[in-house]
């Protein structure tokens, strides 16, 4: 059986790569004024949130932390749905924005979203 500090330590980690990776390696390379900087900016900020999110998750237990394990995925499906769908992104799907942008913050969030949920759950079964 996975143990709980295995999902709260790989939730971090994801979380930690997605701020990181959303200021480097997939950047949105497009000026200040597109609509792809500012779903770079946002996707950012929302991960910074999640590495919070996450990071709380050490500090609590039962009920507490399957709730916020809940919220974790919450906002990580809302991470999901940034680029492209709450958020524009250019129209060229050679443009760095739709080329890795998009694909990196998709497969991140939902594997964060995925960890979160079975964290919560295991969260309330030991808590039952």
């Amino acid at each position: 059986m996975i143990k709980k500090k295995s999902t709260d330590i790989l939730n971090v980690l994801l979380a930690v790569i997605l701020t990181v990776g959303s200021l480097t390696f997939f950047k949105s390379v497009c000026g200040a004024d597109l609509h792809c900087h500012t779903a770079n900016t946002v996707i950012t900020i929302l991960g910074a949130v999640l590495v919070v999110l996450t990071a709380l998750g050490f500090a609590f237990k039962g009920k507490v932390k399957a709730i916020l394990s809940f919220v974790t995925a919450a906002v990580a499906v809302v991470e999901l749905l940034i680029p492209g769908v709450i958020l524009s992104l250019c129209m060229m799907p050679s443009m760095s924005c739709r080329a890795t942008m998009k694909p990196w913050t998709m497969l991140l969030s939902v594997a964060i979203a995925f960890v979160s949920i079975v964290s919560g759950i295991m969260n309330l079964r030991k808590d039952s």
